[in-house]
């Protein structure tokens, strides 16, 4: 099944509401349930837009010119000039919205044990998750 990756992030939003409402969700079959789901289908999407946000970083902070190392702040965070920053924010917009609008492959995984939910939520959950 093929869904926009937007809308398995809502998918993650309307669990973490319902964790918020009910933590033993969390522990429970609900929770091993999506724990699974969530490591299948949206973990590694989420990792490879973070690597590609990294390399971004690392391409646009500070360098030393000489040895070419980078320079970080006192806290341990890569140093930007003006320019730096501006270009990784302009990628971490354009990656963001490229990925929102990315068809990606879902594996359903069907829960049993599912709380109370808001039509929109079933909606949303509907041949996915419930």
């Amino acid at each position: 099944m093929k869904i926009k990756f937007s809308q398995l992030l809502e998918i993650d939003n309307v669990v973490g509401r319902l964790y918020k409402k009910d933590p033993t969700l969390k522990n429970g079959k609900f929770g091993y349930g999506y724990a699974k789901f969530f490591k299948k289908n949206i973990h590694p999407i989420v990792a490879e837009i973070n690597e590609e946000i990294e390399n971004c970083r690392i391409d646009n902070c500070l360098a030393d010119e000489k040895t070419k190392e980078i320079l970080y702040t006192a806290d341990k965070q890569f140093r930007y000039d003006k320019e730096g920053y501006k270009k990784l924010n302009e990628f971490i917009r354009k990656i963001n919205k490229e990925y929102a609008e990315k068809e990606v492959e879902v594996e359903p995984y069907i829960l049993k044990d599912v709380p109370e939910l808001l039509e929109e939520e079933k909606e949303l959950l509907q041949g996915i998750l419930i």
